[in-house]
């Protein structure tokens, strides 16, 4: 909220009056951080944690205003390297604590504005909402932030109000779980509700049975957070579809997609819920004034150089802190309060095969295990249900049959009869037979689609998910919490669907039908678009496809570029529908493209939409996530499914770099990808890659975009919003959603006025549960350009 400067006299921070566009993060750091990373061997420093001595802000560190040291690098089993700048304190005195009472003195009164401001927020939404709410409650973590939000809100209301919820992982700190003691303790005393929700499975049976967590299989947050919270809060107001709002700690500092947020949302997922984020606009140094000022509870992970209170071991926590949550929680590789429970179980159940002990370590080191995007590189993975078509006749083999098919049927139509032979079931006003056979321990079953209708597209993505269900649940609850009606029942592994079932299908709306099968699933082998390695490892530079367009036919005759340079630039305009191939003359695509001028953005939005369908830029549009950063190593392990070769991997990493580092209408406007180089020598060595979002979509690339899913899609004119953002269907279009990073609320924006200004191309419905987007069948992506 605020801007600081180092206070020199008390050691600490001083918040200033100036609203900060932007905060550092600066945090406290004590002697026991000091102490891990080696500082005892530069300074002299009382080894006592009662007060920190200095402040960091990322890996620098500040002493009394002075900027005295930064580390560099690190990872899990590496300690960060130390870089002394300054000396502390004169001829190697002991440095001195922060003074925190005389820090608190100095901001109280600006401190107190905010602190003010927030509680009416807080007291004033809680009033504008009660009449909607069943429940409001504290999201607890443990962590700085919620530790403050709490205090907040149980000064805003009254303390039957609300309640406290712990949402217990059960792969969270020690320290977490002794101030979650001592929290429980105090809400006691203050007549506040605390309660503990938790997943009935163990981690290290999720671990197994899902294989890892990766930063594309986040599977663990809805089994061991979201679910068992929205079924304790079921439990608790004994109604299924109650409607919550959720106090939380969240803070637009954090990231680039919470500084997106709004004080209050309204959760997408589960219908009736609602967040309120009150402290959304507070920086961490007002968190930490807030929390020193009113003597409340500080988890000591801080302490330790944790810069979050999380789990144990996260695919989404930076490479430095790994290293502080192994040197303060690891060690017992059989208790789920160690990390060392977690990394072994990676090692155990990896695919990937290691020749020493030190192949291991790199593995870690690296994150190559945070890559995963597959079962392909699990060592646990088996195909438990086949799935084929062929001439519209749609066969689906159940080689295991985990969970009983009979319940799950009944959530995507009226089941008429079931018999051994055959179920009769009417979908969509629809029926449908689907024969059944037992071959050996196999179930084959087989159903008619030949008319290739809507209905019988949707009907065989509903009988998948069904049958995939059967396969893999283990009842981890999260279709259980799906449910808005509470008809779906999970209990030791078993599954109940109460014959009231609605089909409303939100419990299908997990990828691939079921999070065990999404995360075991063994890619069949990708729709034939030529090799990914299509650049060679020069990739194309912005700079060359200008020079192209200034020249047009004549740039093969008047040019600089080599023979490699060349045979890029013919694939990749050929690529994007600029050339015709083979021949190398301009099409009127290209003539087109030069018309709206290659230096904007709504030409590279087109060509992109072009070159998500081939090879290379299909691999990255498809793979990468915004708001996701990959290093160089994590890419290469990505681009295993695809290409054995470690070089050819290595020359499509280094053809993305060219690609996005040259343009930067491509790579930043558009979000592709913003690449941190580093200068060594002549070359730019890439460290990472960013996946953004299109800040400034233009509506119309975005119409033209629709119009190439619709034609790639077989002529799918018509659907919901909510499929055409669900990138676990099985089709061959891309949603602009996908290309362009944009979210939920971004796309009915543009949706609308799409349908405002160019209803001859586009109709788009959003009101209450209804949300249509149809397109013209006598229009094109072609006569989209027209637009232009």
């Amino acid at each position: 909220m605020y801007e600081y400067i180092w206070d020199d006299q008390t050691g600490g921070i001083l918040l200033t009056t100036n609203q900060s566009k932007f905060s550092k993060e600066p945090r406290p750091v004590y002697s026991r951080e000091l102490d891990i990373l080696g500082f005892d061997q530069h300074w002299n420093y009382p080894h006592d944690d009662s007060a920190p001595i200095m402040w960091a802000e990322a890996n620098n560190y500040y002493y009394r205003g002075k900027l005295v040291a930064k580390t560099k690098g690190g990872s899990i089993y590496t300690k960060p390297e130390i870089v002394i700048l300054d000396t502390p304190e004169p001829s190697g005195d002991m440095l001195q604590f922060v003074d925190i009472k005389a820090m608190c003195d100095k901001n109280r009164n600006i401190l107190e504005t905010l602190v003010q401001e927030t509680i009416q927020k807080i007291y004033n939404t809680y009033m504008e909402y009660r009449n909607k709410i069943d429940v409001y409650y504290v999201a607890f973590s443990g962590g700085k932030d919620s530790v403050v939000a709490l205090d907040l809100v149980q000064r805003a209301l009254p303390h039957d109000s609300f309640l406290v919820l712990f949402g217990d992982t059960q792969m969270e700190f020690e320290d977490t779980y002794a101030l979650v003691e001592k929290q429980k303790e105090l809400c006691a005393a203050e007549n506040i509700n605390f309660i503990v929700s938790k997943s009935e499975q163990p981690p290290e049976i999720t671990w197994r049975e899902f294989g890892s967590p990766s930063q594309t299989m986040r599977w663990c947050c809805s089994v061991h957070k979201t679910a068992p919270q929205i079924l304790a809060l079921r439990e608790l107001t004994n109604n299924p579809s109650f409607r919550g709002m959720a106090f939380t700690g969240i803070r637009a500092d954090e990231s680039s997609s919470r500084s997106q947020y709004d004080d209050v949302t309204y959760g997408g997922k589960h219908k009736g819920q609602y967040s309120c984020h009150a402290i959304l606009n507070w920086s961490s140094a007002e968190v930490f004034l807030y929390i020193y000022d009113n003597d409340l509870l500080l988890n000591e992970t801080y302490k330790k150089g944790n810069s979050r209170a999380g789990c144990l071991v996260c695919p989404m926590a930076a490479y430095k802190n790994f290293f502080f949550k192994e040197q303060s929680y690891g060690g017992d590789p059989k208790s789920r309060l160690s990390t060392t429970m977690y990394t072994d179980i990676i090692l155990e159940t990896t695919s990937k095969v290691f020749a020493t002990e030190k192949d291991k370590i790199d593995f870690m080191e690296t994150g190559g295990w945070k890559a995963r995007r597959s079962g392909r590189e699990l060592n646990i993975s088996e195909d438990f249900c086949n799935e084929s078509l062929e001439k519209g006749i749609l066969t689906i083999t159940l080689l295991r049959e985990r969970t009983d098919w009979r319940e799950w049927i009944k959530t995507i139509g009226d089941v008429i009869s079931i018999s051994d032979s055959a179920i009769e079931i009417v979908y969509e006003k629809k029926s449908y037979t689907i024969s059944r056979r037992i071959k050996g321990k196999q179930q084959v079953f087989t159903v008619d689609l030949s008319d290739n209708s809507k209905t019988d597209i949707f009907f065989g993505s509903a009988l998948k998910t069904v049958f995939r269900k059967s396969a893999y649940c283990i009842g981890c609850h999260v279709c259980e919490a799906n449910c808005p009606n509470g008809f779906i029942k999970m209990h030791e592994g078993k599954v109940t669907i109460d014959n009231k079932c609605v089909k409303c299908k939100k419990c299908h709306d997990v990828f691939h039908g079921c999070l065990v099968a999404n995360s075991l699933r063994l890619p069949k082998g990708d729709k034939k678009m030529g090799s990914v390695d299509r650049y060679g490892n020069i990739g194309i530079e912005y700079e060359w496809v200008v020079d192209y367009f200034t020249k047009k036919d004549g740039f093969w005759e008047d040019n600089e570029l080599g023979t490699n340079k060349i045979k890029n630039m013919k694939s990749f305009l050929s690529d994007a529908g600029i050339t015709l191939p083979k021949k190398n003359t301009i099409t009127p695509f290209g003539e087109k493209i030069a018309t709206i001028g290659i230096e904007t953005e709504a030409a590279w939005g087109i060509i992109i939409s072009n070159l998500a369908y081939t090879a290379e830029l299909n691999w990255w549009v498809m793979n990468t996530s915004c708001g996701m950063t990959y290093t160089p190593v994590q890419l290469q392990s990505m681009l295993s499914d695809k290409v054995a070769s470690e070089n050819s991997q290595k020359h499509i990493v280094s053809a993305f770099k060219n690609i996005f580092a040259s343009n930067e209408i491509l790579g930043k406007a558009l979000g592709l990808g913003v690449c941190l180089l580093k200068e060594k020598s002549s070359n730019r060595v890439l460290i990472e890659i960013q996946r953004t979002t299109w800040q400034h979509p233009i509506p119309e690339v975005i119409l033209y975009a629709l119009f190439k899913f619709a034609e790639a899609c077989d002529g799918y004119y018509q659907f919901s919003l909510s499929t055409l953002m669900d990138d676990s269907l099985e089709r061959d279009g891309i949603s602009p959603s996908r290309m362009f990073g944009l979210d939920r609320d971004t796309m009915i924006g543009l949706l609308n006025n799409l349908s405002t200004h160019y209803p001859e191309f586009i109709r788009a419905s959003f009101t209450l549960d209804l949300e249509t987007i149809t397109l013209s069948e006598d229009k094109s992506a072609e006569d989209v350009l027209n637009l232009f």
